[in-house]
């Protein structure tokens, strides 16, 4: 895994995405939803001619309270593409502390730096979440 990560927050909570596996950040925009979808897809949205899955980060991990996301990182691995709905994308940082260990399976670990606790995901635990077949 990279020591490149995406920063973003979603939740008041921050966490880490690694670099390798974002495509883009984008605005939310306009997200068309799909009836009979799990409640953790919001839709579809066009991105440049690609029709791509748009999830919530906050119902994929559990997290409550009221939610008003604003933009997409757009994430792929292995072929498969996941647009992930966040409140803010902070910053692009090298992360070289060692994670400790999370009880989440949907994290890699979570580190600490400079005072700012960052949950560190595994992109493909949260694509397997999304997925109608992970659940």
């Amino acid at each position: 895994m990279s020591s490149t990560h995406v920063r973003a927050v979603v939740a008041g909570e921050t966490y880490g995405l690694p670099i390798e596996h974002v495509t883009e950040v984008a605005e939310l925009g306009e997200v068309t939803p799909l009836p009979g979808a799990p409640s953790v897809i919001m839709g579809v949205r066009n991105l440049r001619g690609s029709v791509v899955p748009v999830a919530s980060l906050a119902v994929l991990l559990g997290l409550s309270g009221d939610h008003s996301p604003q933009r997409l990182i757009v994430t792929e691995d292995d072929g498969r593409r996941l647009a992930l709905a966040v409140e803010d994308v902070t910053d692009v940082t090298d992360i070289d502390a060692e994670p400790e260990p999370s009880e989440s399976p949907l994290l890699h670990g979570a580190v600490l730096v400079d005072g700012v606790l960052i949950g560190l995901l595994d992109i493909r635990a949260l694509m397997s979440a999304a997925s109608p077949r992970g659940r």
